[in-house]
């Protein structure tokens, strides 16, 4: 009896033990979709553990850009910037991407995978590392790529950059431990119409939308709301100032709009 006592004892603790980690596999387990701005269209975003930069190393004298401290930190890789999985640029601006901080960057954390176009990749500098160490896709106006890496599925779109076909623009729809995002860099939503309308979305349940806060036309509305059906739009390209001006804007570009208003603010989205 006394043996019969003890083993159901031990089962019922067995049994304790092994509830808190049933309950936290059943809510997901999963780490949270953060987003960090540094300025502009630059972005630190945490997909549930994977961590990418977007459009965030440069330094430029027209628009908002990564103070000092900011800057050197991304290049170190001190927190939040450590363990940086993906670095993205969606094109050679000035605004966008800096070769000097980029290659530093590929120079300090060779593990971190590059992709860019063939142009932005031509301009990175070193002897080395930086040099090696990219992925310069080269696509034609419409077309897409995707890249499959060891913590992302990563499909690159290009698409028409405000009217220039000739700049190489390149937007990443990006998929990692159960969340999607997609950064269009400088791409108008309605003048990529024809391009966005031939992607295959039925497969894509997309969490954040980053587009330029001036895409407000009624065709951009009609394609963030009947076709990409984002979650979440992030508004970028904000003049330093303006934030509240847009926040409130009349016309509201979806109802789950999101506008940063200052350097390393944070925010958490959820699946709800």
């Amino acid at each position: 009896m006394t043996n019969l006592r003890q083993t159901t004892w031990f089962s019922v603790l067995c049994l304790l033990a092994i509830l808190p980690l049933f309950g936290s596999a059943q809510s997901g387990g999963t780490k949270p979709l953060e987003v960090t701005y540094i300025a502009n269209e630059g972005f630190l975003i945490s997909m549930g553990g994977t961590k990418l930069l977007i459009d965030a190393l440069y330094k430029t004298k027209n628009y908002p850009s990564p103070s000092e401290d900011v800057a050197a930190s991304m290049v170190e890789g001190i927190s939040p910037f450590d363990d940086v999985d993906y670095v993205l640029v969606t094109h050679d601006h000035a605004d966008h991407f800096s070769a000097e901080m980029v290659s530093r960057f590929l120079l300090v954390h060779p593990g971190t995978q590059f992709i860019a176009s063939p142009e932005v990749c031509s301009k990175l500098t070193g002897d080395s590392a930086a040099k090696r160490r990219h992925s310069g896709i080269d696509l034609k106006m419409g077309r897409h790529r995707t890249i499959r890496g060891k913590k992302a599925e990563i499909v690159v779109l290009r698409l028409d950059h405000s009217g220039s076909r000739d700049i190489s623009n390149l937007a990443f729809l990006v998929r990692s431990n159960g969340y999607t995002l997609m950064h269009v860099g400088d791409a108008l939503l309605a003048h990529n119409e024809e391009n966005l309308r031939a992607f295959d979305w039925s497969s894509y349940n997309v969490d954040l939308l980053f587009v330029e806060h001036f895409d407000r036309s009624s065709p951009a509305q009609e394609i963030i709301e009947n076709l990409i059906k984002p979650r979440h739009v992030v508004l970028m390209h904000i003049p330093a100032g303006e934030e509240k001006e847009v926040r409130n804007a009349p016309i509201k570009v979806h109802p789950r709009t999101v506008v940063f208003e200052k350097e390393l603010e944070t925010k958490r989205f959820g699946k709800q």
